[in-house]
């Protein structure tokens, strides 16, 4: 079911695999690559709370179940939350790091 829910909505759920990978590999001292993941993924899950909106129309549309689109989208969605959050934090960790170090490098 769910390999057919991702056909559905091929482009975001490649665009939800991408930040994915990204995350997993992100270095939590690259406050760039951070702060661009926590914008991109606050971008995504608001496209993914679209898609679960629509799950009505989905599941008229492909023949699918509605409740079982929505629940599927919706996990998509916090954990793109969940990512944001963290990135956003790690970001704050980064950039404060970075503040310590040329403090540190100008005594």
């Amino acid at each position: 079911m769910k390999r057919g829910f991702e056909e559905i909505v091929k482009e975001d759920f490649e665009q939800y695999r991408e930040i994915a990978r990204r995350f997993q590999k992100v270095d939590m001292a690259n406050a760039g690559e951070l702060n661009q993941l926590t914008i991109e993924s606050w971008t995504l899950a608001s496209r993914w709370s679209e898609i679960q909106s629509m799950a009505a129309k989905v599941g008229q549309e492909y023949g699918v179940s509605k409740t079982d689109f929505r629940d599927w989208a919706y996990q998509k969605y916090r954990q793109l939350q969940e990512l944001h959050t963290t990135c956003r934090s790690w970001y704050r960790l980064a950039v404060e790091e970075e503040r310590q170090i040329r403090m540190m490098e100008g005594i």
